[in-house]
Order: structure tokens, then sequence, then C-alpha cells
């Protein structure tokens, strides 16, 4: 993310792009938003006759961002912190469980359960100057400094007494629980590392979601350089390759990935893609044929062959 100039901008921008994001992955139901109105109407009590009804809609169909400080930017870090950014909206548009954000989370003490996208990032914050840093993908290890720095200060809060309340961000595991398991001295758990290939291969989704297409084939050729087998990597960038109209590579990266999984649909309908740029009409329909075998509602497969049907001979006069 390029940061705009102005501290106030440097402040906001992560959130502003943030909310845009969460926006597109999901939006509350009706009966979602209506549970969400009754729930700030029973909070209210005698006080909920004064709400402006209309003023309540808009606020609950408003995207927030929700921050889960891992790591406190106090005075005893450099005022340095960490923090992931959620969904605060996750919940009620039922996404998936994030289960390598609740692991990341859990290993800085926070027993909390995290559901679809999350964001990382690390700041400099002393109350008289902000600043955004660099937070990069090595930093996600359970041997990382700033994980150590975290658990440091969990220990540090339970010495001094269990906090007053007890329930977590999210999730349903109290503090004190968790707080009570480290002192106990039970296992930490760890954050799984990424191998190198899986790093790349992380670092070609990202660039293939923002688009840049070229960077993701790089990132894809180094994770199967790192690990041959990898066939996601393969499958990812025979996808990458169709895109560019490299047809004739993608067509090889498909036959990689289904000499190792004849049945991966992906591979079947991306070689499929692939053989129809290369004007095999023949081979592509064979493929997309499979496809929907394996699976019959494939909305994508049956499109392609009613697509692919040869014209009506003419009728002889």
């Amino acid at each position: 993310m390029t940061i705009p100039e102005g501290e106030e901008k440097e402040v906001s921008c992560l959130m502003d792009g943030l909310k845009e994001h969460f926006k597109s992955t999901g939006t509350l139901s009706d009966a979602a938003k209506e549970a969400h109105k009754q729930s700030i109407l029973s909070q209210l009590g005698e006080n909920a006759s004064r709400v402006d009804l209309s003023q309540l809609d808009m606020v609950t169909g408003m995207q927030m961002v929700e921050n889960v400080a891992l790591l406190a930017n106090s005075k005893d870090v450099g005022f340095v912190g960490v923090n992931m950014y959620c969904d605060d909206q996750a919940i009620a548009k039922e996404l998936p469980l994030n289960p390598r954000a609740c692991q990341i989370a859990e290993c800085c003490g926070k027993m909390v359960q995290v559901r679809g996208d999350v964001f990382m990032a690390r700041i400099f914050d002393n109350e008289d100057n902000f600043k955004r840093l660099d937070f990069t993908l090595g930093d996600l290890s359970s041997s990382a400094p700033w994980v150590a720095q975290a658990q440091q200060q969990v220990r540090k809060r339970y010495q001094q007494g269990p906090p007053a309340e007890s329930k977590v961000f999210a999730g349903d595991r109290s503090r004190a629980q968790a707080q009570a398991q480290s002192a106990a001295g039970m296992s930490k758990p760890q954050i799984r590392e990424l191998s190198p290939a899986e790093a790349a291969k992380e670092d070609g989704n990202a660039a293939f979601k923002r688009g840049d297409l070229p960077s993701a084939l790089a990132a894809y050729t180094l994770a199967l350089e790192r690990d041959p087998a990898m066939v996601v990597a393969a499958n990812n960038r025979a996808l990458v390759n169709i895109r560019m109209k490299r047809f004739g590579d993608a067509e090889s990266d498909c036959n990689m990935v289904l000499q190792h999984e004849p049945n991966n649909v992906k591979a079947l309908l991306r070689r499929a893609s692939a053989r129809e740029g290369l004007g095999d009409p023949g081979a592509a329909a064979a493929d997309f044929t499979r496809a929907l075998q394996l699976e019959p509602g494939n909305k994508e497969a049956a499109a392609a062959l009613d697509r692919l049907k040869p014209p009506p001979k003419p009728e002889q006069a």
C-alpha cells in the first residue's frame, strides 16, 4: 500500500482501504441487520424510544474494522505495536473461521475466534507521533521477537492480577483462562511456519489479487522451483498463464496437476480453456465433459460445452 503524505492520512489510509475490502467480502442479510438493531435497542433500555430509527439503520449497516492489539505499543517495547485488523461484521456475515489468524492471536495470548480475512500491521505510536512500519511475511513466526514481547506483556498483566473483565475480544473462551494456562506453564501454541515454497505461493496469491499478473507468474514459478510437486502453485500458475494468453504453458501446468490429481476439476477446466485458446476445441470439449462428470452441476463446464457444440448441418433441399 502506498502511504500518502501527512500524518492524518497515514492514520486513516489503511482503515479506509480495509473497510472497502471488507465490504467486498459479503453483506449482512436483512435478518442480521434486524438482529443487530434489536440488540442495540435492548442495550439502550428506556432510552430506546428516543432513538432516530433512520440513524439506527445507518449505524447497523456501517462497515467498521475491529482492531485486536496483539502487541500493545507500550513504553517497554519502544511504543511499537502489532495489530490484527478484522471485519467487525464477520460473524453476522457467517464468514468462515480463519485458523491461521486464530493461531497467531493465541500465540500472543489472545484467545479469539477470528473469521474472514485479516490484515496485520506494525505501528509506532507514542501519542505525539504516529508512523506505520513494515510488517513482512517473515514476521509471521512463533519465534519472531515481537511474539515473545507480546507473550511477556501477557505474563506481566497476569502477575498484576486477573483483569476485571473476563470475556475475550471475540470467541468463546475467557481471557482469564488463557492467562491461567500461561501461568501454569502449559505448552505454548505455535504458529505454523511457512516453507519457502509456501511463502512464494502466498506472494503469488497476493500479486494475483491485486492484478499484477507478471509478479504472480514469477512468484508461482519460484514456489515450483522450491517445491516441484506443489500442485496448488502449478494450478494457480495455469490460471495466470491463461489470463496472459500463454496457453501452451497453461496446458503444461495443468498436465502436471492432473498427473498428481486426475480428478482435479479446476485443472480440467483450466486445461480445457488453454486447449480452446490453442485452437483445439475437441480436446477442450473432452476436458469440459470430464469436469462435468465429476461435478454435474458445474455451470462453467456446461456453458462451455454448449458453446463448443458443432453447428447443425444445413438441411438438404
